[in-house]
Parts: structure tokens; C-alpha cells; sequence
């Protein structure tokens, strides 16, 4: 049965009980202070796109066709060519090479249909069609599934560096590539399978932290240097340069324990990042996690 004690989530007392069965959002809820807010043509596509990829989503219907506008041509022209050449220099080898494999290019916003087919062929992951963030359990167990949630709008055109949800500069150019990758992919389906498998809040909380700190905002050493791992990183204009050089965060070696005790606040720049040596060495740390929990998910 699960404890009554609260847990504390981004420095907010929350009950354990909504980490093991959040709650289900069926409509379209901009937060206070997203730029979009306002703007009327912004806020009826998001409703349109929000309803069209939750009904595939729940029917199991796959990636939907986008016929994109325009203006969000435009944006994804804007950011692609950036976060290119921020990636070139700074993300981590394994990121490249998915990039390049599938082919994302800089002017032509991806469909996802297509994407999942190539994902299928090479290492059995599938793309799920979300209408928006979803809650951490509901996104994992997609994953455990070998399914990987990804949506399918662009960010407000008037901060195009800028997104305050996951959107599809976050999704295509942050998740989706390392996807390409076996290990990668067998390291998330271990994640999905132990969330999936969990009881209990504390351990879905600190199974969240650890692919916080590792999957979205996780920084890898290679031959001497410090590269970008995480998607929430990488689909970032600010986030990469930031991460890797300010004299404001702080980087770590990657302890589990330490990093399962670490709160985080997600509506800002990370300040406090960890960085693993290697893609096994994560592997293992996570195989270790599951098992102190006692979580039969391996």
C-alpha cells in the first residue's frame, strides 16, 4: 500500500499517489505566462493538433500526416540551422550519428510516420503521436512498450529559441536521434519497464530524476571532453552553451544516489548537471537502481 507521507517535487510537497496514477489532461491548458497566450490562429492549431494526436494516440492509430503552415516552416528554419551547428561542436557521438542516419535536415520540418518506420528497422523503437507533455508514468509506459511519445506542434513564433513544453524542436532534434542507437534504446525500454513496474511514489520519483538528470538533461565524457547527452539540452539554443561553459552550473561526476536526492526546477536553465562516462556505465547504474528498489522489472 502506498505511504500517506508526501514527496517533494520541484521544491513542492506533492502526494505520492499522483506519481503512480496521474491524472489524465483531455483539453488543451496553456500555462500562465506561455507566449502564445493571446494569440488567437496560435491557440486554435494547438486545439486542432491537440485533438487530432490524442485521438491517434489513444486508438493506437500511429504518427498522423501534418500538412505544416508556413510560420512554422519558419520557425523550424530558424532554430534547425542553429541547433545544428551547436551540435556539430557539442553534442555527444552517439547523438550525430542518429542525426545523420535519419536524415533530419535543417528545412523541412520531419513527419513522424516516417521517422517511426526507420525507427522500427533499426533497433524495434516506434513513435507515439502525444497531444503534449505527458504525465512521467503515462510517458513511460509507452516506452516500456518500445513506443517513445513525441508531439507534433511548433513553439510560439515569436520566441522561437524558446519553449516552455516539449514541443517539435525538442522532440525531433532532441529525442528522436539517439533513438537510432540499440543500447540507447535498450537503456529507455529498462526505464519504461521499471516506471511501469513501479508501486510506489518514491521509487517513480527517483526513477524521474534519474532520466531527468541523464535522458533530458545529462551531460557524457568522451576521449577527454564533455559533450551534450540530453534532449532537453540539445534543443536548446541557450541550454547547450550554457551547460557546458557557465561558470553558474554546476557539473558533477553521475552518483544514482546522489542524483536521486536532487531536486530540480524545470521552468528554468539547469543549474546543477551530471556527467556519465559512458553509455554502458548508465546501464549498470540504472540495473542497480531497479534492484535496490526491488522493482521486477529486469
Amino acid at each position: 500500500m502506498e505511504q500517506a507521507a508526501t514527496l517533494v517535487e520541484y521544491g513542492v510537497p506533492i502526494d505520492p499517489r499522483l506519481m503512480v496514477t496521474p491524472p489524465d489532461v483531455i483539453e488543451l491548458e496553456l500555462e500562465r505566462g506561455h507566449p502564445g497566450l493571446g494569440d488567437e490562429q496560435y491557440v486554435r492549431r494547438r486545439k486542432e493538433l491537440f485533438a487530432l494526436c490524442r485521438r491517434h494516440r489513444l486508438e493506437d492509430l500511429g504518427p498522423p500526416l501534418i500538412a505544416y503552415t508556413p510560420e512554422e516552416t519558419r520557425i523550424w528554419r530558424e532554430v534547425g540551422p542553429k541547433l545544428d551547428e551547436l551540435h556539430q561542436k557539442h553534442a555527444s557521438r552517439l547523438y550525430l550519428a542518429g542525426k545523420r542516419e535519419l536524415a533530419i535536415t535543417r528545412d523541412e520540418i520531419p513527419q513522424l510516420r516516417h521517422l517511426s518506420d526507420r525507427l522500427r528497422l533499426e533497433t524495434d523503437m516506434h513513435l507515439v503521436p502525444a497531444e503534449g507533455a505527458l504525465p512521467y508514468r503515462t510517458f513511460y509506459q509507452y516506452i516500456a512498450r518500445r513506443g517513445f511519445p513525441v508531439t507534433q506542434f511548433l513553439r510560439h513564433g515569436s520566441h522561437p529559441e524558446f519553449t516552455p513544453e516539449p514541443d517539435m524542436v525538442h522532440d525531433c532534434l532532441g529525442h528522436v536521434p539517439p533513438l537510432m542507437n540499440r543500447d540507447y534504446a535498450e537503456l529507455l525500454t529498462l526505464v519504461g519497464k521499471a516506471v511501469a513496474a513501479a508501486s510506489r511514489g518514491e521509487h517513480v520519483l527517483a526513477l524521474k530524476r534519474f532520466s531527468w538528470f541523464s535522458i533530458e538533461f545529462g551531460l557524457i565524457e568522451e576521449a577527454g571532453e564533455t559533450k551534450v547527452f540530453g534532449a532537453g539540452i540539445l534543443s536548446s539554443t541557450g541550454e547547450i552553451p550554457y551547460s557546458l561553459f557557465s561558470p553558474e552550473v554546476t557539473r558533477r561526476p553521475f552518483v544514482t544516489d546522489e542524483v536521486i536526492a536532487t531536486d530540480y526546477d524545470p521552468s528554468r536553465m539547469q543549474d546543477r548537471l551530471f556527467a556519465v562516462p559512458s553509455l554502458p556505465f548508465l546501464r549498470r547504474e540504472l540495473e542497480g537502481l531497479v534492484r535496490r528498489l526491488g522493482i521486477a522489472a529486469l
